[in-house]
């Protein structure tokens, strides 16, 4: 063998080995790129369900403080009038009180007056003293009743103030939470999240569009389904070939997850490519793989 071709055969085995590196290379990062992706879709997952039950611990806690508060609030009233019913009654009693002190004072001047009348007048009055003492002992106990009453509404006009701050402080923890879901890309319409929690309804279409990058690879694609075949945002569909059309193989293609929805079409984030082919139009589009 001459030198000419000695040295080809060194730099085709050189040559090989690069090759070989190179697939080793292309094939180690395509598998990073895989196993990230699964880590983001059991971390979107995770978050999504702590979402959902700070959202459902909020909900009980509102619905709480705010029977509370009714409820505190209703009997506020009921002492309300309770205590200006009081107020009237110890007027009344007040009132007899003046008239039995007149009543008294006349009697006594008509017992010096008319000594004849004297024991009768004296029997009289201690009648109406007696009366006194039981007029005085009702105003008594009516003004301890009051001062109890005036008690209970202070203590719940204390608690309703104390539920009034709890109330505010929780509708700022809302707000908080809000911004918070926004800022991660969160859904917050209840109906649209409720949706993406359950699977997508069986549904077939076509590729009507694939939209390709500045590599060339095809990163967005449009779909012949949309809200009025019960797709929302957030549902993920599979994508492949039936192999139906003369020179066509059947493969699977990959899969999309919507980021827009219309009535009767939607665009999908391609979130799974496999390795057999490109997505195109006229490709499969569904959701019973």
């Amino acid at each position: 063998m001459s030198f000419v071709g000695k040295f080809f055969v060194v730099m085709q085995i050189l040559l090989s080995v690069t090759f070989m590196g190179f697939a080793v290379t292309v094939f180690t990062y395509q598998t990073d790129w895989k196993t990230e992706a699964e880590k983001k879709e059991a971390n979107y997952q995770q978050a999504n369900l702590q979402l959902q039950n700070l959202q459902g611990e909020f909900d009980k806690f509102r619905q709480d403080n705010t029977a509370s508060l009714k409820d505190a609030q209703d009997r506020a009233e009921r002492a309300e009038a309770t205590l200006v019913g009081l107020k009237r009654t110890v007027e009344d009693l007040q009132g007899e009180k003046e008239q039995v002190s007149n009543l008294l004072q006349s009697q006594t001047s008509l017992a010096e007056i008319s000594e004849d009348e004297a024991e009768s007048r004296r029997t009289e009055a201690m009648t109406q003293r007696a009366a006194n003492a039981v007029l005085h002992a009702k105003l008594k106990k009516k003004t301890d009743d009051c001062l109890v009453v005036e008690d209970e509404l202070y203590n719940v006009k204390t608690v309703r103030d104390l539920l009034i701050t709890k109330n505010k402080e929780l509708t700022k923890e809302l707000a908080f939470l809000r911004k918070v879901v926004r800022n991660n890309g969160l859904e917050t319409d209840r109906r649209i999240y409720n949706a993406q929690n359950d699977p997508p309804p069986k549904v077939d279409g076509l590729v009507i569009k694939a939209g390709k990058n500045k590599k060339g690879s095809v990163d967005l694609v449009e779909i012949s389904l949309g809200s009025d075949d019960g797709l929302v945002k957030g549902h993920i569909l599979s994508i492949f070939r039936s192999g139906l059309q003369p020179g066509e193989e059947a493969k699977y293609l990959g899969q999309i997850k919507l980021v827009y929805v219309d009535s009767d079409q939607a665009v999908g984030e391609i979130v799974q490519k496999a390795k057999s082919g490109i997505i195109k139009r006229g490709d499969n589009v569904t959701s019973k793989l």
